[in-house]
């Protein structure tokens, strides 16, 4: 049994086919949805989403936030406010928004507790953006021996 599985921003389809899993970042930490899962309704915060089409075969992809809906018949609804898979993220783009999003929460950390709040998510949403890229590109230019310094795991939560 599989999952229908059908993932949707306001510019485009970026998936809907069948899977065996989801992995998704919600307010309650982050959730699997397997076949006959529970019926439910979540919120997505900024993070990864981790698709298994098989065993073998999983797709990761950055997302800014959203919704995620399971209904009874194992189709899983995500709506994101914004979705993209590493192919599509350029590192140094990303590395400069990182840098903003840390600048701007340095200037406002004991002054503007909204500009805070958006700055944290701002760099939040690029660090789950940097880490599918990164895995997509390989780590390309980073050197062995520095590999180990950079977490596999990191949830900025």
């Amino acid at each position: 049994m599989s999952l229908h599985v059908k993932l949707i921003t306001p510019d485009r389809v970026l998936f809907d086919q069948e899977a065996i899993s989801i992995s998704l970042p919600t307010v309650d930490g982050e959730i699997t949805v397997l076949p006959h899962h529970a019926p439910l309704t979540a919120l997505l915060i900024p993070g990864i989403i981790r698709l298994h089409r098989s065993v073998e075969d999983q797709e990761e992809i950055a997302v800014s936030g959203g919704f995620i809906h399971v209904e009874m018949a194992s189709q899983v609804m995500v709506l994101a406010d914004t979705a993209e898979r590493g192919q599509e993220l350029d590192l140094s783009i990303i590395e400069q928004a990182k840098q903003r999003a840390q600048e701007v929460m340095k200037q406002t950390v004991n002054k503007d507790d909204v500009a805070f709040a958006n700055a944290a998510a701002g760099l939040q949403r690029e660090l789950a953006r940097y880490r599918v890229a990164n895995k997509h590109h390989g780590m390309k230019g980073v050197p062995m021996m520095d590999r180990s310094r950079i977490p596999h795991d990191e949830n900025p939560t």
